[in-house]
């Protein structure tokens, strides 16, 4: 294994969570990384992932990975259940340590680091806090495990072997295409509103949309027609349109407002996108300013 020392000259630790910033939770945790580990860099890639939604904690940590250091990757969304998920390190290809519950908090975040070399269930209860509580397994067995590995540990001491293939893998739903119709879903809100599909410029354009269209968008009985532009800059204010996020995600957004309230949508909603068919003034694929109000919304 290459540590991310051995690469970058420092140790980091990368650490997701759904514990938010109102709390001490973050705090604590990181207070635990530094009385191990105190010359680790740490990393926060997000604390505000929806309260126990492993789906969309699963979806950050693979969209953030391939812009983060080799290291160790300390990921918390773990829900409270009678049979808790089994505690797990997980290296990858690329020299990483992925450290989180068995979930599937993680199986959208391997593929970025070049697949799973090998997998560790964390059993060796001598590098956990003393006395750990089941509800703060965040404080008393992964962050002191992740500590451990950043600052030198053998991988091979956190625990017993487990097989690759036994990990909780999520099965992220598909858009399905229709003619010219693709019928997806809200994948996530985020900080500004904006609902992320589970759609990509691909799907659309099997659809036969390009960019530059108008796309005719259903939801909870209603539909509303919104430009498929490049970004903010090509509409007005209060207008809602459609674009390609950096994360090559279609997107709805309301630009100076918050595409979630104007749709009344959140995570796991279903959206339609069609194209309108419409006399073009320009090539399609060439986008124009749009300074009309706000989108018309009929029931």
């Amino acid at each position: 294994m290459t540590s991310g020392a051995q690469q970058t000259g420092k140790s980091w630790v990368t650490f997701l969570s759904d514990y938010g910033l109102d709390d001490h939770f973050v705090g604590v945790c990181k207070g635990v990384i530094a009385r191990i580990s105190p010359d680790t860099g740490v990393i926060d890639v997000c604390h505000q992932v929806k309260p126990q939604s492993v789906a969309i904690g699963a979806r950050l940590l693979g969209e953030a990975l391939p812009y983060l250091p080799v290291g160790i990757h300390l990921a918390l969304v773990d829900p409270y259940r009678r049979a808790l998920a089994r505690p797990v390190a997980i290296r990858c290809a690329d020299g990483s340590t992925i450290v989180c519950p068995d979930n599937g908090l993680a199986s959208l975040a391997w593929p970025e680091l070049g697949g799973v070399q090998s997998v560790r269930e964390l059993t060796n209860t001598e590098l956990w806090n003393p006395n750990p509580a089941k509800s703060f397994r965040g404080r008393d067995v992964f962050a002191p495990v992740a500590a451990h590995l950043a600052a030198g540990l053998p991988y091979e001491q956190v625990g017993d072997k487990v097989a690759p293939d036994t990990l909780v893998a999520l099965d992220p739903q598909p858009p399905y295409v229709h003619g010219d119709h693709v019928h997806g879903t809200v994948r996530m809100v985020d900080h500004f509103g904006n609902l992320q599909l589970n759609v990509t410029r691909a799907d659309l354009e099997l659809a036969g949309i390009a960019l530059g269209d108008t796309i005719e968008l259903r939801y909870s009985g209603k539909t509303m027609r919104v430009p498929f532009t490049l970004s903010f800059a090509d509409v007005a204010p209060g207008r809602t349109f459609v674009y390609e996020d950096s994360f090559r995600a279609i997107t709805v957004v309301t630009n100076m407002g918050r595409a979630d309230e104007v749709l009344k949508a959140g995570p796991a909603d279903p959206v339609v996108l069609s194209r309108v068919a419409q006399a073009a003034t320009a090539p399609r694929g060439l986008v124009k300013v749009v300074d009309s109000p706000p989108s018309q919304v009929t029931a």
